[in-house]
């Protein structure tokens, strides 16, 4: 039996969902609440999705628009009247090209004691359309000569591997900031042409950033990935966990070493203009999984409030 329970806030973040678990006692274990926190639910945002049980659970898991969604336990569930139990929290992206409309968390989980968990919490996507850039790179760069296409493989194969790891450790208790102070040049999501052939979206956002600037861990992580790439030149990426990574690209130095943990605001490196670009900036970029997500949305705290704990 499935039971919805009115929310408790105005906002689309408080959105909340009683499940009772399948195959329990007469009496059944205790329900379950679920939350999604997002700046908003639209293409190229992060969400996170929170469950808090009031009984331990042994093993949750959820899909969302087609992908697994990956949980990770936060601790003990807190806030008023709390009488003991835990909070979960998976990360999870809306696609750049999903259309507007209704969508659907599905949850299946295990309390410790055994019984089944099994549920659905709705959502509305919002309408979210993105422009058009067209830029003038170097020709490597627009159609990559015959030489590096090996190099260039490789480097999507290294990239995917990273982006399918899942660190389960409790997201960040505060919103993120920014890597470096310059406002952003790039638009997040902007279907781009590099010298008139039509390429992928820009998977993240340029900031502005002379050569030379000192680029900072936006939040606390772990370094995956610190080396020279072919399109994005000198890469830093940093794992938050629970599937959620931010990129930081065209460096002209490197600070950090591969399994360094940092904090926010800790130095990776200095800006530059190595790889595929028009000039000297920060590409910034966030990764669920294999879904980009336009990463100012971790400076917004509603992503990380109340953690351990629903509205």
């Amino acid at each position: 039996m499935i039971r919805v329970a009115a929310p408790r806030t105005p906002l689309l973040a408080a959105l909340l969902l009683l499940l009772a678990a399948g195959g329990a006692s007469a009496s059944g274990p205790a329900p379950v609440a679920v939350a999604v926190r997002a700046r908003a639910v639209a293409p190229g945002e992060p969400i996170r999705i929170v469950v808090r049980a009031d009984e331990p659970l042994a093993e949750l898991s959820g899909r969302f628009l087609g992908a697994a969604v990956f949980f990770a336990r936060d601790g003990a569930a807190g806030g008023e009247g709390a009488t003991g139990g835990e909070t979960w929290s998976g990360w999870a992206a809306v696609p750049l090209d999903r259309k507007a409309g209704a969508a659907t968390i599905d949850l299946a989980g295990r309390t410790a004691a055994g019984a089944e968990v099994v549920g659905a919490h709705a959502v509305t996507i919002e309408k979210r359309v993105f422009p058009e850039e067209r830029l003038k790179v170097e020709p490597k760069y627009a159609e990559p000569p015959k030489e590096v296409q090996a190099r260039i493989e490789r480097e999507r194969q290294e990239l995917g591997a990273i982006y399918a790891r899942r660190r389960a450790v409790p997201p960040p208790g505060a919103a993120f900031v920014k890597p470096v102070p310059g406002g952003a040049t790039g638009i997040f999501g902007a279907r781009r042409a590099f010298n008139g052939k039509p390429r992928s979206p820009h998977s993240g956002v340029d900031l502005k950033a002379a050569t030379g600037t000192p680029v900072v861990a936006a939040g606390p992580g772990l370094v995956v990935l610190a080396k020279d790439l072919y399109y994005s030149g000198l890469t830093v990426i940093l794992d938050h966990g629970g599937g959620m990574f931010t990129l930081y690209a065209h460096l002209s130095r490197i600070d950090v070493k591969d399994g360094a943990a940092v904090e926010a605001g800790a130095p990776l490196g200095l800006s530059g203009a190595t790889g595929r670009v028009t000039g000297p900036h920060l590409h910034w970029g966030g990764k669920i999984g294999s879904e980009p997500f336009d990463p100012r949305a971790l400076l917004d705290p509603t992503l990380f409030a109340n953690r351990g704990q629903l509205p």
